[in-house]
């Protein structure tokens, strides 16, 4: 059973792009589909390899694939807008522009799989990722209940991080968890 703290998010398909199965997809970042070993797509609330049977850039961030198993453009279209992952051991290792990086070394990304506690709002969810898309890094939070909260990645919201129990203690504004909503 693949869990959520081995895989990363890595895009999301578009559209299906012909009548053979082949998907438009959008990567979130830099990433050279040969050194990756599946794709990863929830399906009802399971995480479900799937084996990359070709690939094509087709634009800077997008590219044309196929998936074996999928052989026409209905069942192509069964993943349009649908979020996709990667195994995190798939992921290249690149400590030149982390821009994560702070005085001991320590990154946010570490930090997808752990869950945060809030001091006064509890149980909030597990990080599944890391958005860096805007100036503001955020740890997108998976709920229980299945929604996405953002949160921003600051000193000042963190009390505690205990490695060993993957576990980080914050104290966040009033607010700002309702913000997602």
């Amino acid at each position: 059973m693949i869990r959520l703290s081995e895989i990363a998010e890595a895009g999301h398909f578009n559209k299906a792009h012909g009548i053979k199965g082949e998907m438009s997809a959008t990567l979130d970042f830099d990433l050279d589909l040969d050194n990756v070993r599946c794709i990863i797509v929830s399906v009802e609330g399971i995480f479900v390899p799937f084996f990359i049977r070709s690939w094509r850039p087709k634009t800077a961030d997008t590219c044309l694939l196929t998936l074996e198993g999928i052989e026409t453009d209905v069942k192509a279209q069964e993943f349009n807008n649908r979020t996709f992952y990667i195994l995190r051991s798939d992921i290249p290792e690149d400590d030149s522009d982390d821009e994560f990086d702070d005085e001991d070394g320590f990154y946010a990304s570490d930090l997808i799989g752990y869950r945060i506690h809030d001091c006064h709002l509890g149980d909030i969810g597990m990080i599944s990722s890391i958005n860096d898309a805007t100036e503001n890094v955020l740890f997108v939070i998976s709920t229980d209940k299945g929604d996405e909260i953002f949160v921003p990645v600051a000193d000042e919201y963190i009390e505690d991080i205990d490695h060993d129990t993957q576990t980080i203690t914050t104290n966040l504004p009033d607010g700002l968890v309702d913000l997602n909503d």
